[in-house]
């Protein structure tokens, strides 16, 4: 067992951190393809402990389990093409957590946080597609010690744009409940990515979506496909 702490930097709603950090956070326990499931909000600035179970870890608030993460199979996705960049700069214009976000301090996708203290990955529809996509140069704060974007951040990238491919449809907002993630390979700081995300289907308040982080050449390093669940509001 071992203790963490979620600092409030990587928060997504007000009072519990953002389910993609959390996500990378526990997938970098494990070698190869993970899946994380959220299971309660993870306070932040709060002392919890990291488990080892039978098939991988969960992270614990004393008995009250926050999520927990094992190692799966390789998923076999159909991932699109990176849009070019044109498509790319315009999509982010249109993204809507510029003008109205119901979480505009989150890591991943808040339109109020500064360079290099958040990700700030604002994913916006893609014209003639069922698709949104987002401009990434991650900052050198969010570096492992090779230089490299550290694994935790690659993967947390994946998380909100999957949210944000489905704005408008699903009645409420959403929360992570579940990710597939795997790395294929990983980016430079400052390296011009491209992050994309796409609806998969519903099934009540359930949702599916895929979202994938391109390098500059248009690679696919990462993807995800995550379980959302659809909720009245979040703060």
């Amino acid at each position: 067992m071992r203790e963490i702490i979620i600092a409030r930097q990587f928060q997504g709603p007000s009072q519990s951190a953002n389910g993609g950090y959390i996500t990378g956070l526990m997938a970098e326990l494990i070698d190869g393809p993970a899946e994380v499931t959220l299971k309660a909000p993870p306070p932040l600035e709060k002392p919890l402990q990291l488990n080892a179970t039978d098939d991988g870890f969960a992270m614990m608030d004393g008995q009250t389990v926050i999520a927990t993460v094992r190692g799966v199979p390789a998923k076999q996705m159909e991932l699109p093409d990176c849009p070019d960049a044109a498509a790319t700069a315009a999509a982010t214009a249109r993204y809507p957590g510029h003008d109205h976000s119901p979480i505009p301090h989150c890591f991943v996708c808040g339109s109020k946080r500064d360079e290099g203290d958040a990700l700030r990955v604002f994913t916006g529809p893609l014209e003639g597609q069922d698709m949104a996509a987002a401009p990434w140069v991650p900052h050198a704060n969010f570096a492992d010690e090779t230089g490299r974007v550290a694994k935790r951040y690659l993967l947390a990238a994946l998380d909100c744009p999957g949210a944000w491919a489905w704005y408008g449809q699903t009645g409420g907002h959403m929360l992570l409940g579940r990710m597939h993630c795997e790395t294929l390979d990983s980016v430079s700081t400052g390296e011009a990515c491209t992050v994309t995300a796409w609806p998969m289907g519903r099934d009540g308040r359930k949702v599916w979506a895929g979202s994938a982080v391109h390098n500059a050449e248009g690679k696919v390093v990462a993807f995800g496909y995550a379980t959302w669940i659809t909720v009245a509001e979040v703060s």
